[in-house]
């Protein structure tokens, strides 16, 4: 993994917030719109435009259109640096420090601010397994890990269907409850379920090792598969 370029440690802290947010909906394939980034971030539409303004000036992203948001070379490169940080705080947290699952990401928020990268690299050569954070997304510049395309949403399995939870979305991470319940039910990756029952309004119930976890229809779409 080649250390990062940038130097972040001057960045604005909310510019870091939409850099992320940016890249990590690109990387789930989804349109990047201002809307979606201040429904990830819970911003009104009024602050989300003044920050997308803030980006534009700075030079780190580009409008496509009317509302399509596109990283510049710059700020890729900021937010694929702030990303890779943040995820390797999660795994040190995790597998290092031994902290709880559901915690990790709300604390890798300050550890990401002060790595260097040697530590990004100390980090990585200690990492067991898939270069992944501990909820499955990808480590930027690392690589083998499960590709997107090999994984569907549990909303998209069938009743019987099978496999192994691999990754959860950002917009799950960023709900510390939703991460305690995940937790408390074994609905972590390396999981395997299997689809029980799906009902019309999108609510399913799922078996983790033999135990029924009820799953809304929105945790379904966060919650990605690779079936087997």
């Amino acid at each position: 993994m080649e250390p990062p370029s940038p130097d972040l440690r001057d960045l604005n802290p909310a510019s870091k917030e939409y850099l992320e947010s940016i890249y990590e909906l690109g990387e789930e394939g989804t349109r990047i719109l201002q809307a979606r980034i201040g429904e990830r971030l819970g911003l009104a539409p009024a602050t989300v435009s003044e920050g997308m303004k803030r980006l534009v000036g700075d030079g780190y992203i580009t409008i496509r259109g009317a509302r399509d948001v596109v990283l510049t070379h710059e700020g890729h490169a900021i937010a694929e640096a702030l990303v890779r940080r943040h995820r390797l705080a999660e795994r040190m947290l995790t597998d290092i420090l031994g902290m709880a699952w559901h915690l990790c990401h709300e604390q890798a928020e300050d550890w990401e601010k002060v790595m260097t990268p040697e530590v990004e690299e100390a980090i990585l050569a200690k990492l067991e397994g898939e270069p992944t954070c501990p909820h499955g997304n990808p480590i930027p510049g690392a690589s083998s890990a499960v590709p997107w395309s090999s994984l569907v949403p549990v909303a998209a399995m069938s009743p019987g269907d099978s496999g192994v939870l691999k990754r959860l979305l950002e917009d799950v991470e960023l709900n510390h409850d939703v991460l305690k319940f995940l937790e408390d039910n074994g609905l972590m990756p390396g999981a395997r379920l299997s689809l029980v029952a799906a009902a019309p309004d999108g609510a399913l119930s799922v078996a983790v090792d033999g135990h029924p976890v009820p799953v809304g229809a929105h945790l379904a779409d966060n919650l990605w598969v690779l079936l087997a």
